[in-house]
């Protein structure tokens, strides 16, 4: 698999998926373009969660040939679009089939088109991001995000305590998606003292009025103690495993995470414009909040939280839809 070191979801993403394969006997290596995103204290902590994978630091296409060759990989898997040029030429320099994922919603069919015609297969982690590789709609697959469910689990503190409702805003946004986030900020003066605001992640720009926790390696200890998590995408999957109540918030508001809002939604967790989500109205926030903690069954539905995540989002499940498209693409 082909990614680079950074603090995103994409990271986490590509660790768990390269521990399932390789709980599943796959041999998997790893290759990390060199983009420099982070500092070598923070490259090292990374690399030192591989669990012994084997992996390289590359900057040019034919280092990236080389590790492949030495590692005897039979299937190339590009994750970053920074690696996508280097993973086509060494896809055709070596015929080995080449796999992408698109993480994002972009512009892939222009600027990556000659990556997204070698590919054998293209896997993307929701509709928008599929659509957003017109022109080659015919290969491509919607698996959606997978998390380690053994990992992100609730500390079974299910209950208030202390009278102190924690809820937490987590994700990494700019642009449009942090319309929620900011329209949140505007809650955050008119919520009682019994709610605790706060958020973790990155965000550009940043909220003024809500405290922000810049990116951890480990989100385990604030996902545990929050009892309603906002956000979108991977992070509220993370959220809602560690039995917090997830609420959709990103350039749109969806509210609370239901079985069978995500039903409706073909499980979708995304708010992107795309989606046309409704607009994040401060009112309908603040109303929401104030319901969830005065309903008293704020034990009840973190428990239920837990439980879709349990059911929807588990890593196995993605982990089994990609080692089809993998077979596909060997077979192809």
């Amino acid at each position: 698999m082909t990614s680079i070191l950074c603090h995103s979801g994409l990271m986490t993403h590509v660790k768990d998926l390269a521990q399932y394969l390789v709980n599943q006997g796959v041999f998997v290596a790893l290759a990390f373009k060199r983009v420099n995103f982070l500092d070598e204290e923070a490259k090292k902590r990374i690399l030192s969660e591989l669990g012994g994978i084997p992996y390289v630091l590359y900057e040019t296409t034919d280092e990236l040939r080389q590790f492949l060759s030495k590692s005897e990989c039979n299937l190339i898997h590009a994750h970053s679009h920074a690696t996508f040029g280097s993973a086509t030429d060494v896809s055709l320099e070596l015929k080995i089939p080449l796999v992408v994922t698109l993480h994002s919603v972009f512009p892939w069919h222009r600027a990556y088109k000659q990556t997204l015609r070698i590919a054998r297969q293209i896997i993307a982690v929701g509709p928008a991001q599929a659509l957003s590789a017109r022109g080659f709609l015919d290969k491509v697959v919607v698996i959606q995000n997978g998390v380690d469910t053994a990992r992100f689990v609730p500390n079974e503190e299910w209950d208030v305590q202390e009278d102190q409702v924690h809820v937490l805003w987590y994700g990494r946004v700019d642009g449009r998606l942090t319309r929620g986030l900011h329209t949140l900020d505007k809650v955050a003066p008119f919520l009682p003292g019994t709610i605790k605001l706060a958020a973790l992640g990155t965000a550009y720009p940043p909220p003024r009025c809500i405290p922000l926790t810049t990116w951890t390696d480990n989100p385990l200890p604030y996902l545990q103690k929050s009892h309603i998590t906002f956000g979108h995408g991977r992070s509220l999957r993370e959220a809602m495993s560690c039995g917090s109540i997830g609420m959709l918030l990103g350039h749109g508001y969806g509210g609370m995470v239901t079985d069978q809002c995500l039903e409706q939604d073909k499980l979708v967790l995304d708010a992107f414009p795309q989606y046309r989500l409704p607009r994040p109205r401060t009112s309908t926030i603040l109303r929401d909040i104030v319901s969830l903690v005065e309903s008293s069954q704020i034990a009840h539905l973190r428990k239920e939280s837990r439980l879709l995540a349990l059911r929807h989002f588990d890593i196995a499940t993605m982990g089994q839809k990609v080692l089809a498209v993998y077979h596909e693409a060997l077979n192809g």
